[in-house]
């Protein structure tokens, strides 16, 4: 029987002694608090295990238990290499002689002789029985020892342990769970079936800041029961939550805060395709001597905190035309598919990549232009190519406007743009006076018994309630609030027609009232037109 994922990964630790363990670059708290709770578990086995991250440990993960064993370069093997250029030479015979001090090698050539720069001494290449890469979606984001060290990967066996949605399985052996909300929360069952079902408080913080970084404390919606079950179960196991949480959410550097106040100054955001933005400019972040991921924090705040957003994107220029650009969207929102249009990397709801050789403002152009694009897909909405970001008007700059477009009514498009065209051409004497009064009350009354008929079923779809009178509560039995209000179908009421154009924004309303004053049979005719009695 074929062994699962699980299984073999066991297994392959099983028969290890040298294990080394990696995450991706750009090192986050779900990768470091990962790497460091399996280095304690397999050193608690009898394990071998060494902890190589290159990049810059963000200073709010300082306070991690073991934080002190991760090592900057894999360690070289224990051998000596003595490389000898032979060139011509030849060797005639290899000797050794040894006191307790030295040992001598001795090489002879078959012709001529050797130098001493013929002579190279090296450590011997780093050796290990297997190599755990965690948190890590694709070979391009595992951390620089994979570009120093590539040959290691190709003789050694790699297990790939994940949850992002973009994973490509580069692993001998790939254990992707997407339904886990971090990478920690994997590792309790692997750990149980090490036989450490119960972790020491030590690997119970390590791994519980693991979940508690890619969940936002929680407020993330990758959180799932099993994510609040395994996080209690750590909390029983005496994970040190608040060390967690004080560090996390409660120190910040005063340069990173500082850095976060610039991109928070720059916040732009478009109503229409509910996406919300910031950049920062490269002598800004240059003099905030702050990290990209000190800086990509912000983005979680401008995600939970902005109202009616989907997508939020920060763009850092880091470096002179070259812009840093990071993507979050909510469920169902797929920023992936922006990221593979600039051969990125990330998940369905998290992404990053770069852009060279255009200004700030030419990627900030770049970047909403094809955000935009899909989101009209997604939202069913079109594009005016010819407005500028800043210059787009919101649906609220929109609903000013004399007439409305109204997507609730089956896209009829815009209502009367003004009083004028309700009531037809004025009378151009007194003679034609009371004709064209009643022309315009029949126009008056078909136009708008139709926009009334529509408005209130749009509005009783969307559990709207209009009404002249306010309900009671007491006297009904409802536990409706008094404000609310029921739509009667009474187009004889001009007082419930009134309250129904209100919603639909007609403005004007002093001219309104007069043509209602002039036509004192629209009352009469509008019950006509509706079938009513």
């Amino acid at each position: 029987m074929e062994l699962s994922p699980k299984q073999q990964i066991v297994e392959l630790i099983k028969k290890s002694q040298d294990i080394l363990l990696l995450g991706h670059a750009g090192p986050s708290g779900d990768s470091i608090g990962s790497l460091l709770a399996l280095w304690r578990v397999l050193k608690d086995i009898g394990k071998n295990p060494s902890v190589v991250v290159s990049d810059k440990i963000p200073s709010a993960l300082a306070f991690l238990p073991e934080i002190s064993e991760i090592k900057t370069e894999p360690e070289g093997a224990k051998d000596i290499v003595l490389k000898v250029k032979i060139k011509d030479a030849g060797i005639e015979k290899i000797s050794t002689r040894s006191d307790e001090e030295t040992l001598d090698i001795i090489i002879t050539p078959q012709n001529g002789k050797f130098e001493t720069d013929d002579v190279i001494v090296e450590a011997g290449k780093p050796q290990y029985d297997c190599i755990i890469v965690l948190d890590t979606p694709d070979v391009e984001k595992i951390d620089k020892v994979y570009d120093k060290h590539t040959e290691l990967f190709f003789e050694t066996p790699v297990v790939n342990i994940d949850h992002h949605a973009g994973n490509e399985y580069f692993g001998t052996v790939n254990l992707v769970d997407l339904t886990a909300a971090s990478t920690a929360e994997i590792l309790v069952a692997i750990f149980e079936a090490l036989g450490r079902p119960k972790p020491d408080e030590d690997t119970a913080t390590l791994l519980l800041a693991g979940i508690t970084a890619d969940t936002s404390s929680f407020k993330n919606n990758n959180t799932t029961p099993k994510t609040m079950t395994v996080a209690a179960q750590l909390l029983a196991a005496g994970a040190r939550q608040q060390d967690i949480i004080q560090n996390f959410y409660k120190m910040k550097s005063l340069k990173a805060l500082k850095l976060w106040g610039k991109i928070l100054s720059n916040v732009e955001k478009d109503t229409d395709f509910r996406i919300v933005w910031s950049k920062i400019s490269y002598q800004d972040f240059s003099g905030a001597d702050s990290t990209l991921d000190e800086a990509k924090e912000v983005m979680d705040k401008m995600l939970i905190n902005t109202p009616n957003v989907d997508v939020v994107t920060l763009l850092i220029e880091a470096d002179k035309n070259t812009t840093n650009v990071f993507l979050k969207g909510v469920k169902g929102t797929d920023v992936l598919e922006v990221a593979e249009i600039f051969h990125g990397r990330g998940t369905a709801r998290d992404v990053s990549f770069e852009i060279k050789n255009m200004s700030l403002a030419q990627a900030e152009e770049k970047i909403l232009g094809e955000i935009r694009k899909i989101r009209s897909k997604k939202l069913g909405r079109s594009i005016k190519e010819t407005e500028k970001p800043d210059n787009r008007k919101t649906k609220e700059q929109d609903a000013e406007r004399v007439g409305i477009e109204n997507e609730s009514i089956g896209g009829r498009g815009k209502e009367l743009e003004n009083i004028s065209e309700m009531q037809g051409p004025m009378p151009r004497t007194s003679k034609d006076k009371p004709m064209v009064e009643e022309k315009a009350a029949k126009e008056y009354q078909e136009d708008q018994s139709d926009a009334i008929s529509k408005a209130i079923e749009s509005l009783e779809a969307a559990g709207e309630k209009i009404s002249g009178e306010e309900e009671n509560p007491e006297n009904t039995g409802s536990s409706v609030p008094a404000q609310k209000k029921q739509i009667q179908k009474d187009p004889g009421s001009l007082t419930h027609v009134s309250e129904v154009l209100k919603k639909f924004n007609l403005n004007d309303k002093k001219k309104l009232e007069e043509f209602k004053a002039k036509n004192e049979s629209t009352r009469e005719n509008l019950k006509r037109g509706n079938g009513e009695s």
